[in-house]
Order: C-alpha cells, then structure tokens, then sequence
C-alpha cells in the first residue's frame, strides 16, 4: 500500500467514477483501476461495488475511507509542515566567519543575545577567504546559511541575497618600532619609501584589484607587493621589515607589537551578512538576522574607524 493508491481511492469516493477520478488525477482511467485493484488486494477485501449511479463502497471500503480519510490528511498536513519549514527550525543554523577577531568578539556577544530556543542549534565554521568560489558554492548548496562577509565575495551571484551591515575602509599595519605607527592616519605618499605588501583574497577582491590598480595609474613610483596570508603579514609587520595594507575589519586589537592605522584613501568595503535566496522564509530568519546585525554593529563601535 502506498500514498498514491490511498490518493487515487479517496478520489473514486468523492467521484464515483473511475473516468472522472483519473481526469482530476491527470492519469489514465487504468491506472486508476490498476491501483485500486492492488490495494483490495494487499488489504484482502473489496473495496467498491458497481452501483446503480456509479460506483458503490463496500462495507469494507465504508470502513477503510473513513480510516484512510484521516491518514491522507496526517500526512498531507506533515508534508505542509515541513515545506513550510515549520520543523526544519530544529536543524542547525551554521554561520561560516572567517576567523577575524573582530568577528570572534561580536559573535559571541550575538549568540548570549539570541533566546534559548535558537542557542543550541547556532553552528560555527571559520572558512579560508581565499576559495571564495567555495564559499558561494556552500553557502547554496546549504552547507552555510548565513556566510559573514564583504560584498565583493558575491557580486555576481545570483542565487545569493547580501545585506550590508556597515562600511569600513583600509587600515595600515606597523610595528609599534616604525615611526609612522605614532600617526593617526597615513597618506599614499607617507608610504612611498617604505616596503609595503597589500593584502589581498584569492581570488582576489574586485575592490582591492581597483585600489591597487588606482595607485599605480596615481602613483607609479609607488613600489608595492602583493601577499594573500594575512598571518604572515602580520607577522613580518611586526618585525618591522614592511608596513602591510589591509581592510580595516582585520584590525587586530590585542597584538602588543603592532599598530593599525587609518588609510586617508576614499574606499569603502560594505560589510555585512550573505545569504541564499528564499532563506528568509525560514520562521527564525529574522530573529537570527537582527541579532547578527545588532552585535556587529554594537562591536563596530570600539573598532577603529
């Protein structure tokens, strides 16, 4: 006994008529009578009788529609349910970060602010920026719900909805040995004789692609190097050899031996959360949304810029 024969007898019940049933039904009239047929025989007893407007019920089958009748409608309503994603709310709800201590900060404040209904099933995963055609794959496929990011990530992509939170500039990194880490913020020409590597993903940001190519249409006798480790960055920084240029959401507060310094530089990346379309009929989606935006705001204020 399957769904469909259930379906295909409800059906008969309500027409009498094995021609109009398979009409509604979209199917032929013998594929109707072949399923009613297979389902008196794994129940052992008919179901219909030729009556003289149609078909009749047996007292059997008086018996099986009332019965299968509440079956259907169990199974129709849980189907609902879970299109509805009424239970899907109990699965996991995986936030992909990429490791920064800024977001380290901020979420943690997110997931005390969230309701003890949405704490348990909150999953982190840190993701490397530099496959960022891996991060767009996941976060499609599911593997992701919310990735938390900049938007150069996503352009593009069109099964992806990104919501900006709050824009942020470029920051240079010094170790607190070089004089120019006493400075508030740093001009392009400050850098000039000094050995600078810009940060930058693989594949590389469209943003940062642009700056990099304005300052060498700009400024030609501007010596730079490229280098996609932020961490090996930070620590040749810190040894003074060269000063690095990052996004400013890298800033590293808790390193004693390096300064983050404004960039005076009109760039501005958006900040903010990256979902996939139609996520946001999830029942939870804007309990999870808000909470995310507001931490990321309310830790945005002790930040540099």
């Amino acid at each position: 006994m399957n769904t469909n024969q259930i379906k295909y007898f409800l059906s008969l019940v309500r027409t009498r008529n094995i021609t109009q049933t398979a009409n509604q039904l979209f199917v032929s009239p013998s594929t109707v009578s072949k399923n009613i047929h297979k389902l008196e025989t794994f129940l052992g007893t008919k179901l219909i009788k030729p009556g003289r407007r149609g078909i009749e019920l047996t007292t059997s089958g008086e018996f099986f529609y009332v019965k299968a009748k509440r079956i259907y409608k169990d199974i129709d309503d849980t189907v609902t349910d879970i299109k509805n994603s009424n239970l899907k709310a109990l699965e996991p709800i995986t936030i992909a970060f990429t490791g920064s201590l800024f977001e380290i900060e901020f979420l943690s404040k997110f997931i005390q602010d969230l309701d003890n209904s949405l704490q348990p099933r909150i999953n982190l995963e840190i993701f490397d920026p530099n496959d960022g055609n891996g991060i767009s794959t996941s976060l499609i496929q599911g593997k992701y719900d919310f990735v938390l990011y900049q938007n150069d990530f996503f352009i593009d992509k069109k099964e992806i909805t990104f919501k900006p939170v709050f824009s942020s500039g470029l920051s240079v990194i010094a170790s607190k040995k070089n004089p120019l880490s006493k400075k508030k913020t740093i001009g392009i020409k400050d850098l000039f004789k000094q050995d600078v590597y810009i940060w930058n993903s693989v594949p590389p940001l469209p943003l940062i692609n642009h700056f990099k190519f304005e300052l060498s249409l700009k400024y030609p006798e501007f010596n730079f190097k490229s280098i996609s480790d932020e961490v090996v960055l930070e620590i040749f920084c810190a040894s003074n050899r060269c000063l690095g240029i990052v996004p400013s959401i890298l800033y590293d507060k808790v390193n004693e031996k390096l300064d983050f310094i404004l960039l005076n530089y009109k760039l501005s990346f958006e900040n903010g959360i990256a979902y996939r379309k139609g996520y946001e009929q999830k029942p939870y989606f804007q309990k999870i949304f808000t909470a995310l935006k507001n931490a990321e705001l309310e830790e945005k204020k002790t930040w540099i810029d």
